[in-house]
């Protein structure tokens, strides 16, 4: 796990270590760097070593010297592409998944990135041809960003890292911001800036380092369904325990033993159980919380098996000191709260090893959210009640009040009907927004209509005969994004990677392989999993409800003296609005909590990128 950089077009040295100093924290180890001698690229990496910290050293070269590589991320299937490149004469002088990474890329080309299972932001500069290949992993685990400033391209991990260069324009796009308060993120390849990029997950941005031409390729995108080939071959359903047990052990491949983070869900669970039938001592993290709607840990102690299960407690104290250790460092806004106690989870694994597993991946794939089932059962609703019943269902919604326990049958309920009214292609991101549309158009004192806000789904959803399908793409491509960034950057703020099994590409394919009906049902909660693991997994975790990993955020919210020292007013986008929509949560008038947090993490991230001035 690292951090990469790079320019692209001439080989600025000096402001590429400049760039290196902004994100030093994502690669501790050791920070390395590139300059062609064409001067037309430098290339960075900050190291996290992780896999054979002897010689896995970057920038690294192909065994032919031709192509030059840096590298963010894990190839889980690295041992057996490397058998293979051995037996067609490659040589390989590490043990690391970073050689495996550009030799594949020097034996099979653009084609390699459809062989590895993993997660990876990459830079990969050909010598002869003076093409310089960024890539970005199929569900974009890792974030990578790049811009255009005169007449060269810079590329980073990190936003805070391009805006180093002061020729890098800064300016906010009001449109990009909206998308904000849509999704909680800014989906790629759209940012918060007009000037500043992400590459796509499941994309190769290849730039041509003397022309300053660019080229945008997906290599799979997942609504086109599954990607097999020689090295990513499909999963027996008779076989999926041993099948999935086997892509665990990949995960575990590291020079320390990983730590789980654990929850009381059926995901970590399974994972989990993977390590209890061995007989090496592994760790588990998890974190508990005094308000019992939010605690978890009451479940983890009532687990018997050989993991060491280390249960952490989150008072006021901790939550404020960690909720200040991260504005240090956030300078992506995303809404996922969560960030905090991940943070907390991910500082107390890095005293032990700098690798954690965790669940994430398994709601996408195995349709574990609730709002699978909002979704499903809305579009029965909509068929059978009349139109005008409805907007009274959503007026009545509207009286309904919130209430700091999480997630509550009344919050349910009032986002429900709340959004009934919307086309059902609009319903889903509707129900993540944390402002309805006529909120939002007050907030940016804007004309608009629910196309212009939730434009990307007209392209997602396009009447195809499975509409689960289509709502699981939709979490694939506009909810995950969010959650990966928020583990991204809390590991990373602790120099720790984060590894996901239920992200295996192995996993993906099996699902998109198979009809929804086998992991969907409104009466059972991940079914398939349950079935599978059922003679493994306690009945108590299987058929638990699902609880997401929160925590009581309108505790922190309320505390108007504490948030206030980080809020600039001047950064706010409607100034009128923020005050009135705070005074409605602080006086329990409204439930305007996910805003709040939404307009404090951007303005947090507006202040750590140096920001003065929007518009």
């Amino acid at each position: 796990m690292c951090a990469i950089f790079g320019s692209i077009g001439i080989a600025n040295l000096k402001l590429i270590k400049e760039i290196s100093q902004k994100q030093i924290y994502r690669g501790p180890d050791e920070q390395d760097f590139y300059a062609s001698e064409d001067n037309l690229v430098c290339i960075g990496n900050n190291r996290l070593s992780v896999i054979d910290k002897e010689k896995g050293k970057q920038p690294m070269f192909s065994a032919n010297k031709r192509f030059v590589i840096a590298f963010n991320g894990c190839i889980y299937n690295f041992l057996e592409i490397q058998k293979y490149l051995k037996k067609k004469g490659v040589n390989f002088t590490t043990n690391s998944d970073t050689e495996v990474f550009v030799n594949s890329f020097m034996h099979f080309g653009e084609l390699a990135f459809n062989y590895f299972d993993g997660m990876w932001a990459s830079a990969i500069y050909d010598k002869e041809k003076k093409k310089i290949v960024l890539s970005r992993d199929y569900v974009g685990q890792k974030p990578l960003y790049y811009t255009k400033s005169d007449n060269y391209y810079l590329f980073s991990s990190q936003m805070n890292g391009l805006i180093v260069d002061k020729n890098v324009s800064k300016k906010i796009s009001i449109k990009n911001l909206r998308k904000f308060f849509s999704y909680s993120f800014v989906p790629a390849p759209q940012t918060i800036f007009e000037n500043i990029f992400q590459v796509e997950a499941g994309e190769n941005v290849i730039f041509d380092a003397e022309k300053l031409t660019r080229n945008k390729k997906k290599y799979w995108d997942l609504a086109n369904g599954p990607d097999y080939n020689i090295f990513i071959e499909k999963i027996d359903e008779n076989n999926f325990v041993s099948d999935f047990n086997n892509i665990v052990n990949q995960h575990t491949i590291a020079d320390k033993k990983p730590a789980i983070s654990l929850s009381g869900g059926i995901d970590s669970n399974i994972i989990m159980n993977n390590f209890s039938a061995s007989n090496d001592k592994w760790l588990s993290f998890t974190l508990g919380f005094k308000n019992i709607t939010f605690d978890e840990s009451r479940y983890i102690k009532e687990i018997d098996n050989s993991i060491d299960k280390k249960i952490y407690y989150a008072d006021e104290k901790l939550i404020k000191s960690s909720f200040l250790e991260v504005s240090k460092y956030f300078n992506e806004p995303i809404g996922d709260s969560s960030i905090i106690p991940t943070y907390i989870i991910q500082n107390k694994i890095k005293n032990y090893t700098n690798v954690s597993l965790g669940g994430d991946g398994g709601d996408e794939s195995f349709f574990g959210y609730i709002t699978f089932d909002a979704f499903y059962l809305a579009r029965i609703i909509k068929k059978i009640i009349p139109a005008f019943i409805l907007n009274i269902l959503k007026k009545l919604s509207q009286k309904i009040k919130g209430t700091s326990d999480y997630i509550t049958y009344k919050t349910k309920i009032r986002k429900f009907f709340n959004s009934i009214d919307l086309e059902e292609k609009y319903l889903l991101p509707s129900w993540m927004c944390c402002l309805d549309k006529n909120n939002l158009k007050i907030l940016f004192n804007e004309k608009n209509n629910d196309n212009s806000i939730y434009e990307e789904m007209d392209s997602l959803f396009l009447k195809k005969a499975n509409f689960m399908r289509e709502a699981q793409l939709y979490h694939f491509k506009f909810y995950l994004p969010m959650i990966l960034s928020k583990i991204d950057q809390a590991s990373m703020f602790n120099s720790v990677e984060s590894r996901s099994p239920f992200l295996s590409k192995k996993i993906i394919n099996f699902s998109l392989e198979n009809n929804t009906k086998k992991f969907y049902s409104l009466l059972s909660k991940k079914k398939f999993l349950k079935k599978a693991f059922k003679k493994i997994i306690p009945k108590n975790v299987l058929n638990r409800k699902k609880h997401g990993f929160a925590f009581p955020k309108d505790d922190l919210l309320k505390d108007k003296k504490f948030i206030d020292q980080f809020i600039d007013y001047n950064l706010l986008i409607n100034k009128n609005f923020f005050i009135r929509k705070y005074e409605d949560f602080i006086n329990k008038n409204e439930d305007n909590s996910q805003y709040i947090w939404n307009e404090l993490m951007l303005n947090i991230a507006l202040q750590n990128l140096k920001i003065t001035k929007i518009g």
